[in-house]
């Protein structure tokens, strides 16, 4: 685990220690290849942008810390017993019902959610939704079992090419940026993380793409990567890569096809943090995007070499 935490967002959150504001301690899971880095878990990743954009609008004040997931310390181990990601570690400040938050460390993954809501002051749009019957959050918060049946290749792609459409769908039906709005939500928070494992992990190992019909949703992963909330809390491809490897039986579909699953060795720390440029073309020509020959594209992701001001703390 990191030995000192690493302020995020905007680099200068130095609030007084008599300040109401709430302050806490994040810790995520670390990478499976050097056990000091942001790992690849997509909870961890979706209370980091939570943080992050709490972080932003002076919300919160907030450090965040790896955990090896090969040795955790034994003091966090005390601390976390659930074994809940992110975990969350109160050290001052007060809640929006005036109570202090020192102290406070959850005993399960809903702790976590009401304690975001709880040092959400002045950000309605991350609230979770409360009524998901009609809401956009309630038909898509299947896609990571939908994702993971199609990995182990117990489920057609169809079925999670339905569940991309209905973010297609919202997004026409909306005319927004994000899917609540012109700004990332809570439910943006949860779909973007999970987007990003489909697009790395699903084009390696099941060779699945996005359909390049779905303008909407690649217009949807443009913007994101160009907000900071997500772009800085990504982790690296291999990474991602490595984090299916290891959840998977050797009977799984992606196995069969000989793939060796080496990650992290010799190599540049990357991040798919662009869509394709050909698909971006078709976003930005509208009788580009008439022409139906594009759909047979097979875009080449782009990544990009990791960032030396990555803020995410080492061991």
């Amino acid at each position: 685990m990191s030995d000192d935490g690493a302020d995020v967002a905007n680099g200068t959150q130095q609030q007084e220690e008599t300040s109401d504001i709430p302050k806490f301690h994040l810790y995520i899971r670390a990478s499976l290849i050097d056990n000091e880095t942001q790992g690849a878990c997509p909870m961890s990743q979706q209370g980091f942008m939570l943080s992050y954009i709490l972080a932003q609008e002076k919300n919160v004040d907030f450090k965040v810390w790896t955990v090896s997931q090969v040795n955790p310390p034994s003091d966090f181990k005390d601390k976390n017993q659930a074994k809940v990601y992110p975990f969350i570690e109160g050290i001052s400040g007060k809640d929006i019902s005036g109570q202090s938050i020192a102290g406070f460390m959850p005993e399960s993954a809903d702790k976590v959610e009401d304690f975001f809501d709880s040092v959400n002051f002045d950000c309605p749009h991350l609230k979770r939704p409360k009524n998901l019957k009609d809401h956009i959050l309630g038909k898509i918060d299947g896609i990571s079992t939908q994702f993971n049946g199609f990995m182990k290749g117990v489920k057609s792609e169809n079925v999670l090419t339905n569940i991309l459409q209905k973010v297609e769908d919202h997004l026409d039906s909306n005319g927004t940026t994000f899917l609540e709005g012109d700004s990332l939500s809570y439910t943006d928070c949860f779909l973007l993380p999970r987007l990003q494992h489909i697009v790395v992990a699903g084009r390696y190992f099941r060779d699945y793409k996005i359909p390049s019909s779905m303008k909407n949703v690649w217009r949807y992963l443009r913007d994101a990567y160009d907000t900071p909330a997500f772009s800085e809390t990504l982790p690296t491809d291999d990474d991602l890569l490595k984090f299916h490897w290891v959840r998977f039986a050797d009977t799984s579909e992606f196995r069969k096809k000989g793939i060796k699953g080496v990650f992290g060795v010799d190599q540049a720390a990357t991040r798919t943090n662009k869509i394709p440029d050909e698909i971006s073309n078709i976003l930005d020509n509208s009788n580009v995007a008439s022409n139906g020959d594009q759909e047979d594209d097979e875009p080449e992701y782009e990544n990009q070499p990791e960032s030396e001001e990555q803020q995410v703390a080492d061991d």
